[in-house]
């Protein structure tokens, strides 16, 4: 581990933030980088552009099948992040369909576990990304929180909405601010009632979402959030677990720490 720290840019205004990798010598190529994803995936259009090997199978889905599509397990031999060199990646290649193509911006997502070495913070506002090494541990701060795996493999943290809680992931690939199950939805208290407002698309589920203003307060260690807007899906009734997505995120400064299982919230 080489790396001291690199700098890249991030559009804060973006529903996603997005990275460029190089591939085994070629690119740039742009992807998504999500905190909400374990591993790499790349559309299967580039692993047959770049004569990626095939290794194998595995399966992918969203949180109420997580087994649903077969895809193929592809090994690269180099991926080159503005300086921050992986080696030996396996990575999950997916034939998408065209409606999820223009859906996504990029060519795959790459999860921040892939980065699990490094300290890797999302700073949105000041419009970058930084990759250095480092630990949290050493720092005593109220803005620090415990970030556990859970059975799935992705990190989170608690949650209070009311008189809810929850085990939150953050996920900077959702453009939304705080999403639930859809089945507790009449739970809360609202200024504006939650209505459809669209369609979600995942690798395996299309479904309505809601919205609506909640009247109260979110908590997430230290932070609160008074009256945020409230996505609520079918997909996480399984699971139970919210998701924090990027409208949330982009307040504040972002580090993850894989080694030590903490995360850390300033302020912007």
């Amino acid at each position: 581990m080489k790396t001291t720290q690199v700098i890249l840019p991030l559009d804060a205004t973006a529903p996603r933030p997005t990275i460029e990798a190089v591939i085994n010598g070629q690119g740039p190529f742009l992807f998504i980088l999500d905190t909400g994803a374990q591993g790499f995936v790349i559309n299967a259009d580039l692993a047959r552009e770049l004569d990626l090997p095939v290794i194998g199978t595995a399966a992918m889905g969203d949180p109420s099948d997580p087994q649903a599509i077969a895809v193929d397990r592809v090994r690269i031999e180099s991926v080159d992040i503005g300086g921050v060199s992986l080696s030996g990646v396996v990575a999950d290649s997916w034939d998408q369909p065209e409606a999820f193509k223009a859906h996504l911006k990029g060519r795959g997502v790459f999860g921040v576990q892939m980065l699990a070495a490094f300290l890797v913070t999302f700073d949105y506002p000041e419009s970058q990304i930084v990759i250095e090494n480092g630990t949290l541990a050493q720092i005593d701060s109220d803005d620090i929180i415990p970030w556990r795996a859970v059975d799935d493999g992705l990190h989170t943290v608690p949650l209070q909405i009311g008189d809810l809680s929850f085990d939150a992931h953050i996920d900077s690939g959702s453009p939304s601010q705080i999403t639930l199950p859809e089945n507790v939805r009449d739970k809360l208290a609202y200024i504006d009632e939650p209505v459809v407002v669209g369609r979600g698309r995942t690798v395996n589920s299309e479904f309505e979402v809601w919205a609506g203003t909640l009247d109260g307060t979110v908590n997430l260690g230290a932070l609160s959030m008074e009256k945020p807007k409230l996505h609520f899906v079918p997909m996480l009734n399984s699971t139970g677990y919210a998701n924090i997505g990027s409208s949330f995120l982009r307040d504040f400064v972002i580090t993850f720490d894989h080694k030590s299982g903490l995360v850390r919230f300033r302020s912007g």
